[in-house]
Formats: structure tokens, C-alpha cells, sequence
């Protein structure tokens, strides 16, 4: 078996097949995070809507933030209900209301701490012009109004601020494990195709037994594929972290781990079975067209998914089934989503399939392969 496995491993390693599939995805990978660094990832100003007295802050406000390094597009609404369902549908970020001296400002998840400076200071401003206005007041009394004043918030949802990085890495994790799976779950059917027409599984089965020879072939092709992803997974971690793509190392990490751990359960699982389907197929385009159709459409479920909502009881339960697993729970995994029962349960039922799976395509790979 090891020998097998140690042809397969050689022989795919280094293919031009494998390692042109492995730069292209490396060079659109490293483009996308560049967009994302230089292009898409650029600052944009906070949009703040002014309604009521804070109309008042419009020609002032852009200045005071721009001293701390924020960008601020100011306009007007025409009523606070208005500018609260502006904010719900996403076209401001920001709606300060109230009078100068008792700002409200609503938003609809996290409010930059810039700018969160900048209208306290104003507030306090306004409340420090008022109390020295007014005569007999002691300088004490004033500085102490002038500390208790700042803003009212209103926080319509409260998330995770790393929430939407997170679930980009775990789509961006879920997409290279379905790519790697496509491409040497694709090669096993080929390597069996191979054989079987050059006789070479006929001579092999004269020194090893079916099963031997199949698991020999897929550890060798699954080694390869762990090694091709695992650079493409390091290379691109290490550009988002030096791009700053993503701020927080640890989802990297574990986006990293993951999707090897996910590869490897994956890779047994479908390459077994289409090395088994392929050893009684006779047309072995159809059967990768099947597989590559099959794996886009769980990719473009769990990405649907995981996007939408990544902790939701439908991802949860269709994470944990093996036909899913490999690219929906490592997804679910770098956003932090993914209680340690749950990954434990996706790999003993991905190891229970894979068990049943094997027995049932070993025991007649020996007769398929040869045509019998």
C-alpha cells in the first residue's frame, strides 16, 4: 500500500496538471486580497444624517473629526423617523438629533469611537458655554455639569464588530477546501480510469489486495492535495495578515487548521466514492461533471448560508452531516460559530459514513476495476 501511495504521491505532487490548478488559485487568491486591502477594504466616510437642532453641527462637524483622522459626509433628513429608517436600510450610518447641548445619535450596530469623541466634546462644549453664561455659577459646579454631559446612544443591533471579517474568511476557507476536493477527488476517478485501461490495476491486484490498492492510491493523491492547500492556505494567510485584510490572527488560524482537518475527512470521503462509482463507470466525464456539479451546489448552500446566518439552526444541523460538513463546518468554524460538540459530532458521523463507504466499496473495487 505504501508503495502505491508513495507513486501517487510523486506522480501528483509535482504534475502540471496539480500545480497549474494550485498557482491560479494561489494568484486569484493573492488578487482578491489586494482588491480587498487597496481597493474594496479602502476607508470610506461615515454617513451622518443631522435632523432638528443638530442641523446646526453641519458646517462644524466635518472639521472636528477630520482632526482625528475620521471622514464624515454630512447631511440633512427631514425628521427623525425618517433618519432612524435611513439607518435600518442602510443608507446612513449615523443620525445625530436633539438639541447641541443633549445630542442623540443612533445607530444601527457600532458607533466610531472617533466620532464618538468628537459629538461628546461638542456636547460638552455646548454645556460649558451655557453654565459660564450664566452669572454667580462657581467654576467647580461648571466642570463638574461639564463631565456628566455627553451623548445618549441607541444601538439597534448589537454583533460582533469582527462579525462580517470573520464570516468572509470562513466562505473564502470553505471555497479552497471545495476547490482542492474538486480537483483530486476528480484525479482519483482519472487515476482509475488509467489503470484500468492500461491494465496496470490488473498487475497490481496480482501483489496487493482491492482494498490495499485504493486505499494505497487515495492516501497518495490526499497527501499531495494536503500539501498543495496547506502552502496555498499559509501564502495567503500571511498576505492578509501583512495586508491587513484581516485584523484578527486567530480567525486565520483556525480558518487554516480547519479547512486542513475538513480536507483531509473530505477527501476520504468523496475520493472513495468516486474512486469506487469510477471503477464500474464506463463514462468517466459524466462522473466528473457530477462531482464538480455536486460540490458547487454544497458551496453555493453553505455560502448562502453561512452568510446569512452562521450560527442559525439550519447551518448548524446540516454542518454536522458528512455531505456538508467539509465545507460548511470549517466556514462555521473561523467565524467562531461552531461549539467543540458540534465539530466532534461532524467528524465521528464523517468517520462512520467513511467506514461503511469503504467496506462497501473495497469489497468490490478489485472486480470493478477489472471489468469483471
Amino acid at each position: 500500500m505504501l508503495v502505491v501511495a508513495r507513486r501517487e504521491f510523486r506522480a501528483r505532487l509535482w504534475s502540471r496538471r496539480v500545480l497549474a490548478s494550485s498557482v491560479l488559485v494561489l494568484v486569484l487568491l493573492v488578487v482578491f486580497l489586494l482588491l480587498q486591502a487597496f481597493v474594496f477594504g479602502a476607508v470610506k466616510p461615515i454617513r451622518v444624517g443631522l435632523a432638528g437642532q443638530a442641523i446646526a453641527l453641519a458646517d462644524g462637524l466635518p472639521q472636528e473629526t477630520a482632526s482625528l483622522g475620521v471622514t464624515v459626509a454630512v447631511s440633512q433628513v427631514d425628521s427623525v423617523a425618517e433618519g432612524v429608517a435611513a439607518v435600518r436600510a442602510g443608507r446612513l450610518d449615523v443620525l445625530v438629533s436633539g438639541a447641541r447641548a443633549a445630542l442623540h445619535v443612533t445607530v444601527d450596530n457600532q458607533l466610531d469611537p472617533q466620532l464618538r469623541t468628537t459629538l461628546n466634546g461638542l456636547v460638552r462644549q455646548q454645556v460649558l458655554d451655557a453654565q459660564i453664561a450664566q452669572l454667580g455659577v462657581r467654576p467647580q459646579d461648571v466642570l463638574s455639569r461639564v463631565d456628566q454631559a455627553q451623548i445618549s446612544l441607541t444601538q439597534l443591533n448589537v454583533t460582533d464588530p469582527n462579525r462580517p471579517q470573520a464570516i468572509a474568511v470562513g466562505v473564502l476557507t470553505g471555497l479552497l477546501v471545495t476547490l482542492s476536493l474538486a480537483l483530486f477527488a476528480g484525479l482519483a476517478v482519472r487515476q482509475v480510469a488509467e489503470d484500468r485501461s492500461r491494465g496496470t490495476a490488473e498487475v497490481l491486484l496480482t501483489v496487493l489486495r482491492p482494498r490495499r490498492l485504493l486505499a494505497g492510491g487515495l492516501v497518495g493523491l490526499g497527501a499531495a492535495g494536503f500539501v498543495h492547500l496547506a502552502a496555498i492556505g499559509a501564502i495567503g494567510a500571511l498576505i492578509a495578515l501583512i495586508a491587513g485584510v484581516v485584523s484578527v490572527p486567530g480567525s486565520v488560524l483556525v480558518a487554516v487548521v480547519g479547512g486542513l482537518l475538513w480536507y483531509v475527512l473530505g477527501f476520504a470521503l468523496f475520493g472513495t466514492a468516486c474512486a469506487g462509482l469510477a471503477g464500474r463507470a464506463t463514462e468517466h466525464r459524466r462522473l466528473l461533471a457530477w462531482l464538480g456539479g455536486g460540490l458547487c451546489v454544497l458551496f453555493t448552500v453553505g455560502t448562502v448560508l453561512v452568510a446569512n446566518d452562521p450560527a442559525g439552526a439550519a447551518e448548524a444541523t446540516l454542518s454536522v452531516l458528512p455531505p456538508f460538513a467539509p465545507v460548511l463546518m470549517p466556514a462555521r468554524m473561523a467565524v467562531g460559530v461552531a461549539p467543540g460538540w458540534q465539530v466532534l459530532l461532524a467528524i465521528a458521523l464523517s468517520l462512520l459514513v467513511l467506514a461503511g463507504l469503504a467496506g462497501l466499496v473495497g469489497r468490490g473495487y478489485g472486480r470493478s476495476v477489472l471489468g469483471r
